[in-house]
This record gives structure tokens, sequence and C-alpha cells, in this order.
């Protein structure tokens, strides 16, 4: 274990401090060169601390020529529905919006939310996420990002609005980018739609982060427009290249070429994305209990998503308890062994899974005492 002397302490904490305080002259240096009349207005007029209202100013080249610009400013979003701790949140993050023109630049915009369908209290938490919304485009930025998202949302516009006030930043202009993107790769709307609501959060990552994850679902050989193209995607956007790795290790260990892993990737994306311990448990079953090869596994792959506890293993015991039983079953009033796969067992609905071991009564009552027993 690496120990440290009580003067290498000392010097570490003194470094520590030594760069607290160097940030704070580096602030106060900058601050220093601050006309006071934004500090003393952002003090004044919104309840700013001296420290806050240094900090905030120190992210705008200019200050005011007058009062008037930031006052109208402020009483536009105060009739906009906005309260005074929501425009000081709004300007703590964006002080350029004091310098905005209220009726060129701030009411169209408000107006564009506004007739979307976003309600005076939805506006404050989506620009003030947001504020560099004040200052985009309207026609060049703003109004085809709303026209690209209503393409993917639909007619709808509560999904959107209630998406876009869960992740303001759906606003930002490289949403069309990423949403161009996945077009090119054979999305259709409907999939995108589905995307968003299930991923949001990677609508923003960029079409730079987002490229290599369609390139490795492409590799896998998964078609491009194919509905397990867009589940790959939603996989693999959720897991690291590390992970994959980790996991493709596992499969190996148990005996997986690169083959069986490749049929179970195009086959399942998600059986890719279970935890290590759910995975091995779920291995450890089907291939020491149930005594199933890799090639077997990797053509059915839904059946380690299963629950062991509430489905796999109970099912066994009905599956397991009958075969060896020799029971058999009563079709077009025929009698014929049980001849289902514990793999399409596992998957078939519980209906459909009682069915296709028997529709006799005597067997159904075999089959509840299988379940029930230890």
């Amino acid at each position: 274990m690496l120990k440290l002397s009580i003067n290498g302490v000392q010097r570490i904490l003194s470094a520590h401090k030594f760069k607290r305080v160097s940030n704070y002259t580096t602030v106060a240096a900058k601050a220093s060169e601050i006309p006071n009349s934004m500090v003393n207005y952002l003090v004044n007029s919104l309840g700013f601390s001296e420290e806050e209202a240094l900090v905030t100013s120190s992210k705008v080249s200019t200050t005011f020529k007058s009062t008037e610009n930031p006052n109208s400013v402020i009483d536009f979003f105060k009739i906009s529905g906005f309260s005074q701790s929501q425009i000081k949140h709004l300007v703590s993050r964006g002080p350029k919006v004091l310098f905005c023109n209220v009726d060129k630049t701030l009411k169209p915009k408000i107006q564009v939310l506004q007739d979307l369908g976003f309600s005076k209290s939805d506006l404050p938490h989506v620009i003030s996420f947001n504020p560099d919304i004040c200052w985009r485009s309207l026609n060049d930025q703003i109004i085809p990002t709303l026209e690209n998202l209503k393409s993917v949302f639909g007619d709808d516009n509560e999904v959107l609005i209630n998406s876009v006030k869960k992740s303001p930043w759906l606003l930002e202009k490289g949403v069309v980018d990423v949403v161009s993107l996945l077009r090119n790769y054979g999305l259709s709307d409907d999939q995108i739609k589905l995307f968003a609501l299930r991923k949001i959060r990677y609508l923003s990552i960029g079409t730079k982060s987002l490229e290599p994850t369609l390139i490795r679902v492409e590799n896998l050989g998964i078609p491009r427009g194919s509905g397990m193209f867009f589940h790959g995607i939603c996989a693999f956007c959720s897991i690291s290249e590390a992970s994959l790795d980790a996991r493709e290790r596992i499969y190996k260990s148990y005996g997986f070429n690169d083959e069986d892993v490749l049929t179970l990737a195009r086959k399942n994306p998600y059986a890719l994305m279970l935890s290590e311990s759910k995975l091995r448990n779920g291995l450890d079953f089907f291939m020491k209990e149930a005594g199933y090869r890799p090639s077997e596994i990797a053509s059915r792959p839904n059946v380690l998503t299963f629950s062991l506890e509430k489905r796999v293993i109970p099912r066994y015991r009905v599956w397991k308890g009958l075969k060896e039983r020799g029971i058999q079953k009563v079709t077009n009033n025929k009698l014929k062994n049980i001849n289902v796969s514990l793999i399409i067992a596992c998957k078939s609905g519980s209906l459909d899974f009682l069915r296709s071991l028997s529709n006799h009564s005597k067997i159904s009552v075999l089959i509840f005492i299988a379940i029930t027993s230890k």
C-alpha cells in the first residue's frame, strides 16, 4: 500500500490550497477588467450576490451602454411567465441574453414555441436549460430543427413538447444532423421516433460519436433498414467497447467461437448487454445443467435474457419432470410423446407453454406439481 509522509501530505494539501487560491486569483483578475455597471446591475436588478455577478459578467466581453435594453429583456420575460428566480437562472447561464433585442430576437422565438404548444410554465425550463435559443437564428436554426423534430414525432405535438421539456437540448442544431444520419442508414421515421423515446439522450451525442456505433452494427452483418439494425443501434449505444469485449471474452470462455458470437449478436444484440453475473448464470444453466451447445444458444439467444428464477427454472422443472416420467399428451385424439425443446418452451408465452406440453387435465395437475415442487 502506498504511504505518504506527513510532509508529503502537507505538500499535497498546500498544492490543493494553491490551486484554489490560483483559481480565485484568476477570477478576481478577470473581474477587475469588468466594468462595474454590469456587476452592479446584476446585483441590484436580479438579486445576484457580488461574487455571482462577477462570475456571470465574466462570461461576456462587453457591458451595458445603458440599462434600457436589459430592463426591456427582464420585463419581457416577466410578461412571458418567468419568475424573478427563473430570470436570474437564465441570465446566470447565458448573460448574453441581456443584450438581445426584444422585438426582433426574443418575441418571434417565444411566439414560435407558444404556437407549437409550449405553455408559459414550460418556457422557463426549456429556455433556461438552453439559453442559446435566445440568440440563435430563428429561420436558419430553430425552425429547421423544430420541423425536423416534427417529422420524427409526427403530428402529435404533445409527444414533441414532452420530449423537449424532458430534454431541452433537442432544440440544438446538432440533433438535425443526427436524425439525417439515422435516415441515411435506413431507419424509418417511426424507428427514429422510437429511438428518440427510448434513447433520447443519444440524439445529442453528435454524428461523430454516433456513426462509429452504426458502422459497428453494420459490420456484424445486420442489414441497414432492418428491424434488427435498429435494435443493434439501441443496444450498442448503451455499452462501451470495453464492456462489449468483456462480454465476448465470457462467451468464448464457455466455448463460443467467433461465428457463434456473430450469430448471437445478429439475432439479439441485447444478449451482449447482459450483466456479467446474469450472463454467466445463464450460460452455466443452459450449458452445464440443460446440456446445450454454444451454437444452439447462439441461434436462440433470447433465452439468456429471460429470468432464470421466474421463468426458465420453473419451466425446466416441468419439462424435465414430464420427460423423465415419459408423460404423453393428447393431440387430435392421439397420444404423442413430448418433444418440445426446453429453449422453445422457455420462449413460449405461459399459456402456449402449457398447451405445447399437454391439453390433458391429468397432465395439467402433474405440471402444477412439477412447478411447485422443489
